[in-house]
C-alpha cells in the first residue's frame, strides 16, 4: 500500500482528506475555488492509507453536487498520459467511484466520462462495474465493440477474455452481451463464459486444499442451481462431466437425460451428444417430444 500525504487537520484539505463531516460545512463556507481545489486534490490523489475498508467516494460525490463543481480536472486526470504507464487501481479508482455515484445522481457529464473510460481507460473494468449498476441496456450495448476489442481473438487473447468474464464484479453487461443481436459478439461472450464457468470448476478440482467430493451428481445440482438463479449452465456444466464422469458413469448420465431435472437433463443431453453415445438420438427425440422448452432448446441444439 501506499503511504498518502495528509495535511494537518486543522486544514480545509486535511479535514476533507480524512473524510470529517466538518469537513464539508468548512468546504461550503470557504471559497469556491478553494473548496473545489481542496476536493479535486482528494479525488484525485487518493487520500485513504486503505481503499478496501475506507469508503469515501460517496463523501466526495456529495460534496461535489453541493459545490456545483465540474468535473474537468477529474477527467484531465483519467486520460492523462499516465494512465497508459500506470495501472494501478489506486490512481484511478476513487475518481471512478465518484463518479459513479455522480451517475446515480442524475450527472450526465460523469456518466459520459465513465463510458469514453470504460472504453479507452487502462482500468476499464472498475468503470465497467461502476456502468453496471447505473447504465441503461443501450449504454452498456455500445461498449460491447470496444471492450472486446482490448483482447485479441487468439487463443492467449481469448483466454484474457475468460478470465476478465469470471473475475467481473459486475456481471450485468457480460449478460446483456451474450444476448447480443451481434453474432460475432455474443458468440465470443457466451464462449467466454463457458470457458470461465469450466475453469473454476478445475481451479476447484485441482485445489491443493482440502476437496469435496465432485461427482455425477454434483455436476447435476450445480447444473440446476443455475437454472434457479436464471442461468443456464448446462454447457459448461457438460463440459465439467467430461473431467469427473467415468465410463461406470453412464447409466446414471442416462437416465438425467431421460427423466432428470430441467438442469441435469440439458447437461446430460448436450455432453451424451458431444460423446455420441449410442442412445443419444432417441433421448433426443424423447425429449424434443416431452421435455419443456429449456429442455427442448437443449435438445435441438
Amino acid at each position: 500500500m501506499f503511504d498518502p500525504v495528509i495535511a494537518p487537520s486543522g486544514t480545509l484539505l486535511g479535514l476533507l482528506q480524512r473524510g470529517r463531516g466538518d469537513g464539508t460545512l468548512h468546504a461550503l463556507t470557504a471559497p469556491r475555488p478553494e473548496a473545489l481545489a481542496a476536493l479535486n486534490h482528494c479525488v484525485l490523489h487518493d487520500p485513504r492509507h486503505d481503499w478496501q475498508v475506507e469508503n469515501r467516494s460517496l463523501y466526495y460525490a456529495r460534496l461535489y453536487l453541493d459545490l456545483a463543481g465540474g468535473l474537468d480536472a477529474v477527467e484531465a486526470h483519467l486520460f492523462d498520459p499516465e494512465d497508459v504507464l500506470n495501472a494501478d487501481e489506486s490512481r484511478t479508482g476513487l475518481a471512478l467511484a465518484v463518479l459513479g455515484h455522480l451517475a446515480s445522481y442524475g450527472r450526465t457529464d460523469a456518466l459520459e466520462l465513465l463510458r469514453r473510460y470504460a472504453a479507452h481507460g487502462v482500468n476499464w473494468a472498475w468503470a465497467l462495474d461502476e456502468l453496471a449498476l447505473r447504465d441503461d441496456d443501450a449504454g452498456l450495448r455500445a461498449l460491447a465493440a470496444p471492450v472486446l476489442a482490448r483482447f485479441p481473438r487468439d487463443p492467449e487473447g481469448d483466454a484474457e477474455l475468460a478470465v476478465a468474464v469470471r473475475d467481473a464484479f459486475e456481471p450485468r453487461p457480460w449478460r446483456l452481451w451474450a444476448d447480443d443481436p451481434r453474432e460475432s459478439i455474443a458468440t465470443r461472450v457466451r464462449a467466454a463464459h463457458e470457458t470461465g464457468s469450466f475453469d473454476r470448476w478445475q481451479r476447484q478440482m485441482n485445489s491443493t486444499g482440502p476437496r469435496p467430493g465432485w461427482s455425477v451428481r454434483a455436476v447435476f445440482e450445480w447444473a440446476e442451481q443455475g437454472v434457479e438463479r436464471g442461468t443456464a449452465l448446462h454447457v459448461p456444466a457438460a463440459r465439467c462431466l467430461t473431467a469427473v464422469a467415468g465410463p461406470e458413469d453412464r447409466s446414471e448420465i442416462v437416465e438425467a437425460a431421460r427423466s432428470g431435472t430441467e438442469g441435469a437433463r440439458c447437461t446430460a443431453l448436450h455432453y451424451l451428444s458431444d460423446a455420441n453415445d449410442p442412445e443419444v438420438l432417441d433421448l433426443i427425440e424423447g425429449a424434443a417430444a416431452t421435455g419443456p422448452t429449456p429442455v427442448v432448446e437443449a435438445a435441438v441444439a
